[in-house]
């Protein structure tokens, strides 16, 4: 994917209505546990999905058709988050080893907020975009290589829960 570095894509109304219903049950329903960036800052909860079994479900191949994703990206993490971080932003990048790392990200449920969204930011580390939240809004971007973060700490925000799927080539087996 040659695309530009900071660019990334949005699409509303992703899912249909009963697909987005059967995913709004699985992920409320999921069990949560407390989740923290690398420094130690608390930012929310989640739940780790086994990759394997969303091997042939329809998302993954929707993911993948609408956001034209090559073959020699694969998902490899599949994680529900529930946020309501009103501390501070913590913008950062996702790290996965040496993988280059892109992130589909799907609002799940939560207010129709600005501040429930998510914020981008430049290689001078200012924000330069933001994506308000609501339900059913699918972006997808190199989340290895931009930084991001939930904008709840800047404004009127809720709980939201969302839907992440990273992708990244396949490991190499030695």
């Amino acid at each position: 994917m040659k695309k530009d570095l900071l660019s990334f894509t949005c699409i509303d109304r992703f899912l249909d209505k009963d697909s987005l219903e059967n995913l709004q049950g699985k992920i409320l329903n999921a069990s949560y546990k407390p989740a923290s960036d690398a420094k130690g800052a608390h930012y929310g909860y989640e739940h780790h999905f086994n990759i394997n079994h969303f091997k042939n479900d329809p998302l993954l191949k929707k993911i993948k058709d609408t956001f034209f994703i090559p073959d020699n990206l694969k998902p490899f993490e599949i994680r529900a988050h529930l946020r309501h971080n009103t501390a501070e932003p913590l913008p950062h990048r996702d790290s996965h080893g040496d993988r280059e790392c892109f992130s589909f990200l799907l609002y799940i449920k939560g207010d129709h907020l600005l501040y429930n969204g998510t914020g981008f930011y430049g290689f001078d580390k200012k924000l330069f975009a933001y994506i308000g939240f609501a339900e059913n809004r699918a972006i997808f971007f190199n989340a290895g290589r931009i930084y991001h973060t939930d904008l709840q700490a800047l404004g009127e925000s809720s709980p939201r829960y969302s839907l992440n799927v990273f992708y990244g080539p396949p490991l190499d087996k030695k």
